[in-house]
C-alpha cells in the first residue's frame, strides 16, 4: 500500500468518494506481510458532503485485544470499536463500513466476505446511500460498495488522473494541455 493524501474513486451514482490518508496510514500498520501476522480489521467512518453529495472516508478503527484474529479470519468483538463510532458521531462522522486485511498480494473476497457483506447490506445503515468494504492485501487494496437502494455490491475504482497525477473529470487539465 502506498501513502497518498487522498484517493478519489467513482461511485455508481456518478459521485466521488475521497479516501483520506489517515485511512491508509492506519490500515498499512496491519498489512499481513509476514506469515505470523493475523488478519486485522475495523470500522470505517466518514461523512457525505451536503452540497456535492460526494463522500469522504476519513478514519478507521483498528484491531483491539478482544477481537477475534487469526491468519485468515477477523471478527470485531471488542467494545472499543463502538466507543470509536460514538466518538466519531459527536464530531459529525458516521459509520460507513468495514475494512480487513488478507494475506494475498492482491486481495480477493472470500465466500465468508460476500456472505458478511450481504448481511451487512441488509442489516446496517451508514451516513449515506452506500456501505463500504475495503480489503487490504500485501501489495494492493480494493474497495467494494453496497448500494442500499439496489441491494447490489460492486467493486469501484480510482478516478482518472492526468499525466501530472491530478484527478480530472472529463476534458484536459492544464498540465496535460502543456505537454
Amino acid at each position: 500500500m502506498q501513502n497518498n493524501n487522498c484517493v478519489k474513486m467513482g461511485l455508481p451514482n456518478g459521485k466521488v468518494v475521497d479516501i483520506l490518508s489517515p485511512v491508509f496510514d492506519e490500515i498499512a500498520k496491519w498489512i499481513q506481510d509476514d506469515p505470523y501476522k493475523p488478519e486485522s480489521g475495523g470500522y470505517i467512518i466518514g461523512y457525505q458532503h451536503k452540497g456535492t453529495g460526494n463522500i469522504s472516508l476519513e478514519e478507521v478503527s483498528h484491531p483491539y485485544l478482544l477481537d477475534t484474529k487469526n491468519r485468515v479470519r477477523f471478527a470485531i468483538k471488542d467494545p472499543r470499536h463502538q466507543l470509536f463510532l460514538r466518538k466519531a458521531k459527536r464530531h459529525n462522522s458516521y459509520y460507513m463500513g468495514v475494512w480487513h486485511t488478507h494475506p494475498q498480494k492482491t486481495p480477493v473476497p472470500s465466500a465468508i466476505d460476500w456472505n458478511d457483506w450481504n448481511e451487512t447490506l441488509k442489516a446496517d445503515r451508514t451516513g449515506c446511500q452506500y456501505v463500504f468494504f475495503i480489503i487490504a492485501g500485501v501489495d494492493e487494496w480494493r474497495l467494494w460498495v453496497g448500494d442500499f437502494k439496489t441491494m447490489m455490491i460492486q467493486e469501484i475504482h480510482e478516478c482518472q488522473k492526468d499525466p501530472c497525477g491530478i484527478y480530472y473529470k472529463g476534458g484536459l487539465s492544464d498540465c496535460e494541455k502543456d505537454t
